[in-house]
């Protein structure tokens, strides 16, 4: 009788195995970090492209807000800068004021699973303790995408008249993993370290 149920024994081991990962201390992951951020440098050059060359400009970051805000001002300047914009921080000296605002800056996720999800069963030998089945994925995708919308407004300073109002500037970013037949894995994104880590290539 023990002969018999060693096999099933083990068996409930090896189907009841628990992996905790620890990805993140704070509440986002590096991965979802990378994407917000990718995505705001990109919708931040688009952004500087509209906006007068050789002009020089007091920076009003009132209007951004959010979780992001401190990165997305930070970006919006850089940009600024490199498009050849003269940013002061005295507006009495400026020709005008540039005003951006964020009408996005997250991340969306979507999941598309082809098998059994984990599932809680008791412990046989802990009783009162709960383990967690692995995943049994025959095709798993999971798509993160970073998505950003930066618009901004550029007035005379003296008179307040318009001399500029751009176009909502988006940027976008993406990254893929998928799952295929229990144990293939692969990933791809478009952040731009396929040079340094192959498992990250670059979508078109």
């Amino acid at each position: 009788m023990i002969q018999k149920l060693l096999p099933l024994s083990l068996a409930m081991i090896l189907l009841c195995g628990c992996t905790t990962v620890r990805a993140t201390n704070p509440a986002r992951t590096a991965a979802e970090e990378l994407l917000i951020s990718t995505a705001a440098d990109r919708a931040a050059e688009k952004l500087a492209q509209s906006v007068p060359v050789g002009l020089t400009a007091y920076f009003d970051g009132q209007y951004i807000a959010g979780t992001d805000a401190p990165y997305a001002a930070a970006t919006m300047r850089d940009q600024l800068l490199r498009h050849g914009v003269n940013l002061i921080d005295d507006k009495s000296k400026a020709e005008a004021v540039i005003t951006p605002r964020m009408g996005a800056l997250a991340s969306n996720e979507i999941s598309t699973v082809l098998g059994l999800p984990g599932l809680p069963v008791p412990s046989l030998l802990m009783p009162g303790a709960s383990l967690t089945t692995p995943e049994l994925n025959l095709f798993k995708q999971e798509e993160t995408d970073g998505l950003a919308k930066f618009a901004a407004t550029v007035t005379d300073t003296k008179t307040g008249k318009l001399i500029v109002a751009t176009d909502p500037a988006y940027g976008y970013s993406r990254r893929s993993s998928w799952v295929l037949l229990f144990f293939i894995t692969w990933h791809e994104s478009d952040l731009g370290k396929g040079e340094k880590n192959p498992d990250y290539r670059i979508l078109p």
